[in-house]
């Protein structure tokens, strides 16, 4: 199981401005509901960077896109209250509060999946 967080900043500037809490959630075990197939990475990866579209091939339960009965656990963490914004634009957040908010947010998920991970 992996999330793609490093450089996803949006979510972060949205709660930012609209004083919204952040709350961690991580599902263990999506990974395992398809088979996925890497033989053709490199053409997809061309044509993801090219046109913004990511185009997977996989298949689950009988080749379809059904997904394979498998547990899932979705961890849901404490809620993280953002910073005031201090931006002088209310549309528009303080780079560095949202760097700082989006590390918070990061560790909580590392941290809730370290103390799940092996239950």
């Amino acid at each position: 199981d992996y999330l793609v967080l490093k450089k996803r900043k949006g979510f972060v500037r949205l709660a930012i401005i609209h004083q919204t809490p952040l709350v961690p959630v991580f599902g263990l075990g999506i990974s395992d509901l398809y088979t996925t197939y890497s033989f053709l990475l490199p053409l997809t990866t061309f044509i993801q960077k090219k046109t913004g579209v990511a185009l997977p091939i996989f298949h689950g339960r009988y080749l379809t896109p059904l997904p394979y009965k498998v547990p899932i656990k979705i961890l849901v963490g404490t809620p993280i209250p953002p910073p005031k914004n201090t931006s002088s634009d209310p549309m528009k957040a303080d780079p560095a509060l949202v760097d700082e908010l989006h590390q918070k947010y990061i560790e909580a998920v590392k941290e809730l999946h370290k103390k799940h991970a092996d239950n």
